[in-house]
């Protein structure tokens, strides 16, 4: 049982890391939450995330592999979805950026930790992609375990290690964010606006050519 529920945990790390490393939009805009408002609203950022990876992973571990073939027949319409969400929040940040630095606005952008969570729960929650990856790895572990807390082990260790990469992230962008004069974290804050809304425009049009 103990050898069980080590496999179950070591899976759980690698599937959570598996899915939270790349850095996609996602991660791009948690980069940028640190970066420009701070570590306080990033980490309610990835948490959100995180919680998101770990409710995806324990419906694929309930439902198994039979999940996969609906939201796969549904993947071009949920990145499109997906895609058109982020391009839309890249565009809004990138007009607040510009009318900040040029015209040394007053109207800061909003930094309040909870909308953080809301809006970071939103847009992992229409990633279709998640949801397949969790599926297949989660319908492996149901099958071949013997015991039925391998499965509770494996989403335990992937809402882990997905909340401890995501903070990394929000770490990172948070501590670049403080070593940089308010000038820089402006014009860095525009390109990454850019390069969101670059990403949104990208997820929407594999969804289009899936179509």
């Amino acid at each position: 049982m103990l050898v069980e529920i080590l496999l179950s945990a070591g899976a759980g790390v690698v599937a959570g890391l598996g899915v939270a490393m790349p850095l996609g939009a996602i991660g791009a805009l948690l980069l940028r939450e640190g970066l420009v408002n701070g570590f306080r609203v990033a980490a309610s950022a990835a948490t959100g995330v995180a919680i998101v990876d770990t409710a995806y992973c324990a419906v694929a571990a309930l439902v198994g592999a039979t999940f996969a073939p609906l939201v796969e027949s549904h993947r071009g319409a949920f990145l499109i979805v997906s895609g058109l969400v982020i391009l839309a929040i890249g565009v809004r940040l990138l007009v607040m950026a510009v009318r900040r630095r040029t015209a040394q606005a007053a109207a800061a952008e909003p930094t309040d930790p909870f909308a953080a969570f809301l809006r970071f729960v939103g847009l992992t929650a229409i990633n279709p992609l998640t949801l397949l990856y969790f599926v297949a790895l989660a319908g492996a572990i149901t099958t071949h375990s013997t015991w039925p807390i391998g499965p509770v082990v494996f989403v335990v260790a992937v809402g882990a290690s997905s909340l401890a990469w995501q903070f990394v992230l929000a770490t990172v962008g948070s501590l670049f964010g403080r070593s940089l004069s308010a000038r820089a974290t402006e014009i860095i804050g525009i390109v990454a606006s850019i390069l969101i809304v670059a990403l949104g425009g990208m997820v929407a049009v594999s969804g289009v050519t899936l179509g």
